[in-house]
């Protein structure tokens, strides 16, 4: 009859000791969640410091590509592919060999 009891009080002791295992890399896993998101903040905050000194932001929804004309943004689309395109035969021409520049 006592033994039911042990083997009771066994199975608890167990089951205790299982959770507790399972509650303290519960517990780990959330410290190190919060420094991950802590790290997170600092990395977030120093970007958006560069973002700010950087860029211009936008200031009414109306500027936002979504809302312009499609016409339009196409033209300022084509218009930034051309510049682009411009810039980067420039920038490669400057670095070609002697042999590889044009004559004309």
């Amino acid at each position: 009859m006592w033994w039911w009891l042990m083997i009771w009080v066994c199975l608890l002791l167990v089951a205790g000791v299982y959770l507790g295992t399972r509650v303290w890399a519960l517990w780990g896993q959330t410290k190190e969640l919060g420094s991950e998101l802590a790290a997170a903040e600092r990395r977030l905050d120093a970007v958006q410091g560069q973002m700010e000194l950087l860029g211009e932001r936008i200031r009414s929804p109306e500027q936002l590509a979504v809302f312009a004309d499609p016409a339009t943004a196409r033209r300022q689309r084509d218009l930034a592919k051309a510049d682009g395109r411009r810039a980067r035969q420039q920038r490669r021409a400057l670095s070609r060999p002697a042999w590889a520049k044009h004559v004309d």
